[in-house]
C-alpha cells in the first residue's frame, strides 16, 4: 500500500497525502516492532552490521537536530520522511524474507512504471486536465515535457528508470518463460519512451548508469559469456542514443547543455548556483548544519543577483545533505552510500537461486541510477521515488547472504536485548504514529481552510485556522496564515483603534511564528506590513530593513518596502526602493508600474530611470519621521481599492495568498 500509493497519488511532495501515508509506516513499524518481541528461534541469529548500524545513527541524528532546529515543525516533516525511508529499508531487508514477495514487488514496480508511462503520455496530451486540483499546473509550465504523477519531470523519469532496471533484471536474469522475458523487454523499451520524452538529462544518466550496473553485474555473476552482455548494453545505448536523438526537443535539451559547456557560462547554470550557494551555507553551518528541510528558508540568504527562481531544495542530494546536517550528518549518509556500494560490489554465495540474482541486479540498478542522478537533483527529498529506492535496496541486500554464525568485528549482536529490543521498536510506533497524527490533523485542517479562506467570511476562516492549531500548535504555517487574516482583516478597518486592534492580534500570531522559525525572513517583511497598517512607522521600517538585510535581492521585500516609503511621503526613496525591486532577480512584479505611477505624480517628470545604476542603494540607520501630504499619500491606482469592495485601504494591504 506505501509503496503503490506513493508514485500514483503522492507524486513529488502532497502533504495531504504524505502524511496520513506515514501512518501507514508507523503501523508497519508496529507490526515489526511485535515480531521482534517473540523470543528468538534457535536457529536465529539477530545481528546489525555496518549499514544497519549507520542507518540507525542517521535516524537518531536527525531526530537529534529536529529537536534543535531554528524550523521545528519543517524539520519535522523531514525528519519522519527519514524514519519512513528506515523502516522500509529494514522491513525489505530483514522482514521480507520470501523471496515470492521479492519477485511480486518487482512485478508491482514494473506495473507502476507501466501507469506513470500511460499517465505522462494522456496528460501531456489533454493539457485542460487538472488530476489534483486546478492549483497544481506544472505541467503546463513544463510541456512539452512528460511529468505523469509527479508534476516534475525528473523525479517522472526517475520512477520510470527503477521500473526499466526491473524489468531488465527480471528479463535478463530470471528463468521465466521467453515470452514473459521478451515482454518485460518491450515494457521495458516502452518505458524509455517515457524517459526520452521527460526531457530529463539527469534521468538520461541515470538511465545509462542502470544500464551499465546490470551489464556489471551481468559480467560479474551471469551464465553466459562476456560478450553477451557487453554486446546488449552497447546494442542497447547505441538504439537509445539513436532514438532519442530523432526528437527535436531532446536534441534541443542536450545542445543547452553542451552550449554551457562549451562557451564557460556554467557559473551562471542554475544548479551550479546552487551548488555554490550550497557550499557557502556549509562554510557557515560547517559541523550541525542548518537543520532538516531548510534550506528553502536559508537559501535566499545566500543567493546572488543572477539567480532568478526560489529554490526549495539545493538539486543535488549530497550537497543538500551536507547543507542541511553539516559534515556529522553528511559523514554517516555517505558511510552508508560507502557500504551499500561495496556490499553490492561483492561477491554472491554459490547457493544464490535465479531470484536472488534478479532482487539483487535490480537493487544495485536503481542504487547506481540513484547515485548518479542525485548529483544533480533531489530524488531522496521525493518520498514516493525514495522509498522504492530503500526497498529495493534492502530487497538486494536481503538476498546477500552473510555467514551468521561467525561474529565480525563490524557486526552488533542483538539478541543480548531480547524481547526489550521489540518492545522498544513498538514504542517508537507509538511515537512515530502520534506525531505523524497530530501533524496530518493539523496540515488537512490547514490546508482546507487556506484553499478556500476568500469563499468564506473572514471570521470563519479565522476560526477553523485556529482549529487547526488545536491539533498542531507549533503548525508554522498556519500560525502565519492567522497572521495574514487579521492582517487583511485590520486593514479593511475605518476607524484607528480597530485597525490597532486587530493588527496587534496578526502581530501576536508572526511573533510566535518568528520563535517557531527564526529562519523566515518573510515573516519580518510581513510585520512591516502590519506595522504600516498600524501607522507605527518606524517599527514597520526596522522590520523591512531585517527582511532586505537578509534577502537583498528579494524584489517582494523592497517593493514592500517601496509602499511604505510612499505611504509615509517619502516619494525619493519610495522610488530607489522600487528601482531596486526592479533590478531583482525575482519579485520584482508590480515594482516597474509603481514607478511609472509614481513619476505620473507632479514634478517627479525627470525622475531617474530605471535602466541606469541606483545612486544609493545603502538603507539609512532610521528614516526622518516625514508625513506624507494629502497629494504625496496617495498609492498606486491598482492598490488603492479594494477588489472586491472597493473601499480605500492601505498600499501596504496584501491579501493572505501573496507569500
Amino acid at each position: 500500500m506505501i509503496l503503490v500509493t506513493g508514485p500514483l497519488i503522492l507524486g513529488a511532495a502532497r502533504l495531504w497525502l504524505e502524511l496520513p501515508l506515514l501512518g501507514g509506516v508507523a503501523l508497519l513499524l508496529l507490526l515489526q516492532g511485535l515480531r521482534l518481541t517473540r523470543s528468538p528461534a534457535s536457529s536465529e541469529i539477530r545481528r546489525a552490521d555496518a549499514i544497519d548500524i549507520s542507518v540507525m545513527l542517521f535516524v537518531l541524528y536527525t531526530i537529534g537536530r529536529w529537536l534543535t532546529s531554528p524550523a521545528e515543525y519543517f524539520s519535522r516533516i523531514e525528519a519522519m520522511d527519514v524514519m519512513a525511508y528506515a523502516v522500509i529499508f529494514f522491513t525489505c531487508r530483514y522482514g521480507i524474507s520470501s523471496r515470492r514477495y521479492g519477485l511480486a514487488l518487482l512485478f508491482i514496480l514494473v506495473g507502476l512504471g507501466v501507469l506513470e508511462l500511460i499517465f505522462g503520455y494522456y496528460l501531456s496530451h489533454h493539457l485542460d486536465w487538472f488530476p489534483f486540483g486546478v492549483t497544481e499546473r506544472l505541467h503546463l509550465y513544463y510541456f512539452p515535457r512528460w511529468t505523469g504523477t509527479y508534476g516534475c519531470p525528473n523525479h517522472y523519469g526517475s520512477i520510470l528508470v527503477m521500473a526499466i532496471g526491473a524489468a531488465l533484471a527480471l528479463g535478463c536474469f530470471s528463468k521465466l518463460a521467453w515470452p514473459m522475458r521478451i515482454f518485460l523487454f518491450y515494457l521495458a523499451g516502452m518505458m524509455m519512451v517515457g524517459v526520452m520524452f521527460s526531457l530529463s538529462r539527469g534521468s538520461y544518466l541515470a538511465l545509462m548508469a542502470s544500464v551499465g550496473a546490470l551489464t556489471f553485474f551481468g559480467l560479474r555473476h551471469g551464465t553466459v559469456r562476456w560478450w553477451v552482455p557487453v554486446t546488449a548494453a552497447v546494442l542497447l545505448i547505441v538504439a537509445g542514443i539513436y532514438l532519442f536523438s530523432q526528437s527535436s526537443d531532446v536534441r534541443e535539451r542536450v545542445g543547452q547543455a553542451q552550449e554551457g559547456v562549451m562557451s564557460g557560462n556554467l557559473s551562471n547554470y542554475i544548479r551550479v548556483q546552487l551548488a555554490r550557494d550550497a557550499m557557502r551555507i556549509t562554510a557557515d553551518h560547517p559541523v550541525w548544519g542548518t537543520g532538516p528541510g531548510t534550506f528553502v528558508f536559508v537559501h535566499p540568504r545566500y543567493q546572488d543577483n543572477t539567480f532568478v527562481r526560489k529554490a526549495v531544495l539545493a538539486h543535488n542530494d549530497y550537497l543538500n545533505c551536507l547543507a542541511d546536517y553539516g559534515i556529522v550528518g553528511f559523514g554517516i549518509a555517505i558511510f552508508f552510500v560507502a557500504a551499500v556500494t561495496f556490499a553490492f560490489l561483492g561477491p554472491l554465495w554459490a547457493d544464490h537461486r535465479w531470484q536472488d540474482r534478479v532482487i539483487i541486479a535490480a537493487g544495485f540498478a536503481a542504487w547506481s541510477a540513484y547515485l548518479v542522478h542525485s548529483l544533480v537533483d533531489f530524488n531522496l527529498h521525493i518520498p514516493a521515488n525514495a522509498l522504492l529506492l530503500f526497498a529495493l535496496v534492502g530487497l538486494g541486500l536481503g538476498r546477500l547472504r552473510r555467514d551468521e554464525a561467525v561474529p565480525h568485528w563490524s557486526t552488533l549482536s542483538l539478541s543480548r536485548l531480547g524481547s526489550w529490543f521489540g518492545w522498544s521498536v513498538v514504542i517508537l510506533s507509538l511515537f512515530f504514529g502520534a506525531e505523524a497524527c497530530r501533524t496530518a490533523l493539523g496540515d488537512i485542517t490547514y490546508e482546507q481552510v487556506y484553499n478556500h479562506w476568500d469563499e468564506v467570511p473572514i471570521n470563519n476562516s479565522i476560526q477553523d485556522a485556529e482549529q487547526s492549531l488545536v491539533y498542531d500548535p507549533n503548525n508554522v504555517q498556519d500560525i502565519v496564515f492567522l497572521g495574514d487574516l487579521h492582517r487583511y482583516q485590520a486593514s479593511r478597518k475605518e476607524d484607528i483603534e480597530d485597525r490597532v486592534s486587530e493588527g496587534q492580534k496578526a502581530m501576536d500570531y508572526y511573533r510566535q511564528a518568528i520563535k517557531l522559525n527564526s529562519l523566515d525572513d518573510t515573516i519580518s517583511a510581513k510585520m512591516g506590513l502590519t506595522f504600516d497598517i498600524m501607522r507605527r512607522y518606524a517599527e514597520a521600517y526596522f522590520s523591512y530593513k531585517q527582511a532586505v538585510t537578509e534577502q537583498p535581492y528579494n524584489g517582494q521585500f523592497w517593493y514592500w518596502l517601496g509602499n511604505h516609503y510612499w505611504q509615509r511621503g517619502m516619494l525619493d526613496k519610495a522610488e530607489q526602493a522600487y528601482l531596486r525591486a526592479a533590478k531583482c532577480p525575482h519579485g520584482k512584479e508590480g515594482s516597474l508600474d509603481a514607478i511609472n505611477e509614481l513619476r505620473a505624480l507632479p514634478g517627479r517628470e525627470n525622475a531617474q530611470d530605471v535602466s541606469a545604476p541606483l545612486e544609493d542603494s545603502s538603507l539609512p540607520e532610521q528614516p526622518p519621521a516625514e508625513q506624507p501630504s494629502a497629494e504625496q499619500s496617495q498609492a498606486p491606482a491598482e492598490m488603492t481599492t479594494s477588489p472586491d469592495q472597493g473601499t480605500p485601504y492601505d498600499p501596504s494591504n496584501h491579501p493572505p495568498t501573496v507569500p
